[in-house]
């Protein structure tokens, strides 16, 4: 399924995140005001992921052709991103952004695993597209604050990476693109294809320099071993990075209530949701993704009888967040 629009000699193609449903495009409303000639692709069922690679390089043909195209921009966020980096594989004179794709498909902690796909024996990886050699520079946007992807980030690092692949890590969860949205970010890197995102995200704060990858690929295999049932050191966990990283300490917050510590989990999630409102950068996050700490609190406040604590927790979320309705209803003590 796609859908095509003729404008500049720059293409762009938007892969689908894979649970946007069908008849409709991932991102398409953002490029609607931009120049470029547009091409969005979607597969409802997810074959176009792996099985669709010749239908999906007809039509960037025949875009390309239509637009008389100078450049070719490969486009997508987390499994869009996936499919944009397979693409980009088999078109190296084409530029990518990959905003958190996933390493492989259907791994343990993947978005592609939550969709209901499973690994397949001998199927190529994130690592084995970027390793070809490419004339178009291929960005990948890794965000540090969510494990799967940092530990993305991490085993990335690790290869013998082509020398036009750049990755980008950022302060940022899995809704990485969403972030640089809305701190206009992407729309000044769409608009022309020209400015550097790595530099754009640098003067938002959000670009990390020096990473310990090592740690990040810790952070990652904690969360796999923990969801596989394993018991985490946790305060170990919480020591592993000098900058306070949500994604571990939400983790780590899991992992104490998982003991029955109920306590220490909701003093910790409170020590995080303080962090954030207090740091520019944390505080800009996603609201989806940060609302999910405050949700955090008031259950396990629930959970332990303090209903009037709970209903302060749900009353200040609710000022943070005036459009989430579930907030107000249950700082009005109505569930």
């Amino acid at each position: 399924m796609h859908r095509f629009r003729l404008g500049g000699d720059t293409l762009v193609v938007v892969f689908s995140q894979v649970r946007v449903p069908a008849g409709k495009f991932g991102l398409e409303r953002m490029f609607a005001g931009t120049t470029h000639s547009l091409l969005l692709l979607n597969e409802p069922v997810n074959d176009w992921y792996r099985t669709e690679a010749k239908t999906v390089d007809r039509l960037i043909d025949e875009a390309a052709l239509a637009a008389k195209a100078a450049r070719i921009v490969l486009y997508g966020s987390s499994m869009g991103a996936f499919g944009a980096a397979a693409a980009a594989a088999r078109r190296p004179d084409a530029e990518l952004y990959a905003y958190a794709p996933d390493f492989r498909v259907g791994e343990p902690g993947s978005q592609s695993a939550a969709a209901g796909l499973v690994v397949r024996v001998d199927e190529p990886d994130l690592g084995d597209f970027l390793t070809i050699s490419r004339q178009g520079m291929a960005r990948i946007i890794v965000p540090l604050y969510d494990p799967y992807d940092a530990g993305v980030g991490a085993r990335l690092a690790g290869r013998p990476l082509a020398s036009e692949v750049a990755l980008v890590p950022l302060r940022s969860s899995h809704e990485v693109h969403d972030h640089l949205y809305s701190l206009n970010v992407i729309r000044k890197v769409v608009a022309t294809f020209r400015r550097d995102i790595a530099q754009e995200s640098a003067a938002r704060g959000l670009l990390v320099h020096g990473v310990d990858w090592q740690a990040h690929a810790q952070l990652a295999a904690a969360r796999v071993a923990f969801d596989a049932g394993a018991e985490l050191d946790f305060d170990a966990l919480l020591r592993l990075l000098p900058e306070i990283n949500p994604g571990a300490v939400l983790l780590a917050a899991e992992a104490i209530e998982r003991t029955g510590d109920t306590i220490r989990a909701i003093g910790l999630l409170a020590e995080l949701d303080t962090a954030i409102i207090s740091d520019i950068v944390l505080s800009s996050l996603a609201k989806r993704y940060l609302k999910e700490v405050p949700r955090r609190r008031i259950r396990l406040l629930n959970r332990v009888g303090d209903i009037v604590a709970s209903r302060r927790a749900a009353h200040e979320a609710a000022a943070r967040f005036p459009k989430d309705q579930g907030f107000a209803t249950l700082a009005a003590g109505l569930t």
